[in-house]
């Protein structure tokens, strides 16, 4: 299947793609049971960006923020975050 381009990134720019291996983290909120928004983050965005949109109030600075609606099926994209090796934060 050909990915076909999704457009600029409405906050900070650039295109709407990243390496999985620039992923720095990843979650689902409230819950992977419960799922309303999608997070991840990922430091391929240049880190001038890094404090734009929700970014500001990352207070560890280590990548850039995105959240999206939830409306996939949440568990295979948690596996794919898995399979792809997307790196995550064990509280």
């Amino acid at each position: 299947e050909i990915l076909k381009a999704s457009g600029e990134n409405f906050v900070v720019g650039g295109a709407n793609r990243w390496d999985y291996d620039a992923f720095v983290n990843w979650d689902f909120f409230p819950s992977v049971e419960y799922p309303i928004l999608v997070y991840f983050k990922e430091n391929q965005t240049p880190e001038e960006k890094w404090n734009e949109g929700p970014g500001q109030f990352d207070k560890s600075n280590t990548g850039q923020l995105h959240f999206f609606p939830a409306i996939a099926n949440v568990k295979q994209l948690k596996e794919q975050f898995q399979l792809r090796g997307c790196a995550k934060v064990e509280d």
